[in-house]
């Protein structure tokens, strides 16, 4: 799953910037974050490639969830 390129979150406009960066099993793209009225960019993941683990589980990462439990699934 991939962000869509303009997206509302908990009130704060975010929008999708380049450059995309890749880490071990993770696209990584920064985000502009407007808090308080004042703009910061943040590391976001856009997508998952490897395997990933929680608790020595393998899981399945959702990159966008409306509940926190609901980020991934065993």
């Amino acid at each position: 799953m991939s962000l869509k390129i303009e997206q509302r979150i908990i009130r704060n406009q975010i929008t999708e910037f380049e450059p995309r960066i890749y880490s071990t099993g993770v696209h990584l793209v920064p985000m502009k974050v407007e808090l308080g009225g004042k703009e910061k960019f943040i590391w976001v993941a856009n997508e998952f490639d490897d395997d990933t683990y929680f608790d020595d589980k393998l899981i399945s990462p959702r990159v966008i969830s409306d509940k926190i439990d609901e980020l991934y699934v065993i």
